[in-house]
């Protein structure tokens, strides 16, 4: 079995450091008895599955080991092996790709073949859950506000304060500057604010609801681009939609609550009206930015969080005094 190179063994996305060597292994025209007298004495790290290889080591298919045990004697490994289920990926091989591969192909074991294609280990379901889990923190440091896929950026808990400042101060700065613009913002808008006082009551409100739900977009978002490589406009308009009815729905609970607390129909229109929209547009927002990295060839994940929220805070304030302004001013 040949060896991840020194750049495989860099490539801390790969798949290298998950993949398990040590699994039986046959010839498609060994017999179950030969096979079964082979086993006898050997120890393997992973033996839910017999891997079946060529004369020139290439995978050729893959064979359940309650098959074997459940099969006559005579037969042949190779009339047991399912060769629709023979998925393989490289060291190489991003392990996100390798585990969303093994989820669309849904079998619970990958090969793993060096860069001439011959077999050189697996990625059992205890790889692919580890990878998942490894995948599931980096995104969480990523919406979070940490930067960098690295070792580092994954050690962010346990690393010196100045490392972990410098991880998450970038996006916290982009969302710094974009406070100053949602701060212009109402800055433009103080003197109809020292109008009608009641209007800055709703603001915390609107911008709380209006991140709720492109929070929850973004990830939607992030889980369907790196768990399908489909057409992703229907989720895209889909999630358009529930923003749509869910800002409905606020907008057609705070209507009454709003009219009856402060007996103004204009005040609880425009708060109504604006959570509609701006639960449409942190919808769209939340999804478009993170597909919008991805094809730009970054981490979905870092259109999330910091950025996706000051983006989320500027557009929701500026429909609120909008609506205000047509409504109220």
């Amino acid at each position: 079995m040949g060896l991840p190179s020194n750049t495989e063994r860099l490539n801390s996305e790969g798949v290298a450091r998950y993949v398990i060597t040590r699994v039986p292994t046959a010839r498609c025209s060994e017999t179950v008895a030969a096979f079964r007298q082979r086993l006898y004495g050997q120890r393997f790290e992973y033996a839910a599955h017999v891997f079946l290889v060529t004369e020139t080591g290439h995978l050729a298919g893959v064979v359940d080991i309650k098959d074997i045990v459940g099969a006559a004697s005579i037969v042949r490994l190779g009339e047991l092996a399912k060769k629709d289920h023979c998925e393989t990926v490289t060291f190489a091989t991003d392990r996100e790709a390798a585990a969303s591969k093994a989820i669309r192909a849904g079998v619970s074991v990958v090969g793993v073949c060096d860069t001439d294609g011959r077999f050189v280990g697996a990625l059992p379901a205890s790889a692919l859950v580890s990878i998942l889990r490894d995948e599931h923190l980096e995104d969480l440091h990523h919406m979070a506000g940490i930067l960098g896929k690295s070792e580092a950026a994954r050690a962010a808990l346990t690393a010196p304060p100045f490392w972990r400042a410098l991880y998450r101060l970038p996006w916290l700065l982009v969302g710094m500057a974009g406070s100053a613009v949602a701060t212009a913002t109402m800055v433009r808008f103080e003197a109809q604010l020292a109008a009608n006082i009641a209007i800055a009551f709703f603001i915390p409100a609107i911008v709380y609801l209006a991140d709720a739900v492109g929070t929850q977009t973004e990830a939607v978002a992030v889980r369907g681009l790196s768990l399908s490589s489909s057409d992703l406009r229907p989720l895209l308009f889909g999630e358009i939609g529930t923003g749509i009815l869910i800002g409905m729905a606020l907008g057609s609970v705070a209507f009454p609550i709003v009219w009856l607390s402060f007996g103004s129909a204009t005040l609880a229109a425009t708060v109504a009206v604006a959570l509609m929209a701006a639960g449409s547009v942190a919808s769209t927002i939340g999804f478009l930015l993170p597909w919008s990295f991805a094809k730009l060839g970054y981490d979905p994940a870092l259109g999330s969080g910091p950025v996706a929220t000051v983006v989320q805070d500027v557009l929701s304030l500026l429909i609120y005094f909008l609506v205000a302004s047509i409504l109220v001013f």
